[in-house]
């Protein structure tokens, strides 16, 4: 099994998902295209490179350009900072290849909204939050002023990554998003994922914003609060992705 990525199908990959962005408009800088700009999901994800990204093949990967991520912090009161992690502003644009996904997942503290720029958006979600004692979210516990749109059924024709599907399981509320929709909420702690149809024509390309985004890395991160440094506030369901969310293995050679 394909366990890693060379650099020229990553490099590939990414170089070709930029110029996709800036030509939806996205102002994407030279800053934003990294090692760690396409995510793959796992490493039983990395077959997806195996047959290319136009395979229609459904695997869990994706890029990220990030153009603002600031913590909201400057102008708080000091009584407020014990929750300034809940806060800040993000924006990013996500690219996806015809039948790939964004794995699984809950943020405990990010609220986000999408807005599809080119091509649709199968998104997939639970309404209601999911009780995980264990991770610390149980929806008795928190503040609740208005539901999700429930959604519909699933289409039958949705291939998930093989080994993935018990992750997706209880996501059951589907809606397919295109440019000009309204912008969708997906508030904190609730299970959601998506992808691009595996019949499209172009890669999804979504606008998302947001709270501040605590990305995880291998070794913590930088930040002007030492207990934000080793905040991860994506938990995938499949563990999985939860470890390959940490760094690519692209071989140089």
């Amino acid at each position: 099994m394909r366990d890693y990525v060379t650099r020229r199908e990553y490099d590939d990959w990414i170089n070709e998902c930029a110029a996709l962005a800036i030509a939806c408009g996205y102002p994407v800088q030279d800053s934003m295209i990294n090692d760690s700009t396409g995510l793959v999901l796992g490493s039983d994800q990395y077959e997806a490179f195996v047959n290319g990204m136009w395979s229609r093949e459904p695997y869990e990967l994706f890029a990220i350009f990030e153009s603002v991520n600031e913590p909201a912090v400057d102008g708080l009161p000091p009584a407020a900072m014990e929750y300034a992690d809940f806060g800040g502003l993000c924006d990013k644009v996500m690219i996806v290849h015809p039948g790939k996904f964004c794995s699984a997942h809950f943020h405990w503290r990010k609220t986000e909204y999408y807005e599809v720029v080119l091509g649709e958006m199968d998104l997939f979600y639970a309404p209601e939050i999911i009780d995980f004692p264990d991770l610390d979210v149980v929806g008795a516990d928190v503040i609740q002023t208005k539901s999700m749109p429930t959604g519909g059924p699933w289409p039958d024709d949705i291939v998930l990554p093989k080994g993935r599907e018990q992750a997706w399981s209880q996501l059951t509320s589907y809606q397919r998003l295109r440019k000009g929709d309204p912008k969708f909420v997906m508030p904190r702690k609730h299970l959601h994922g998506f992808g691009c149809p595996a019949d499209a024509r172009t890669p999804l390309v979504v606008r998302e914003n947001s709270g501040y985004s605590h990305e995880p890395t291998e070794v913590g991160k930088a930040t002007l609060l030492p207990e934000w440094q080793s905040i991860h506030d994506n938990h995938f369901l499949a563990q999985s992705a939860n470890a390959g969310r940490l760094a690519n293995n692209i071989r140089e050679t």
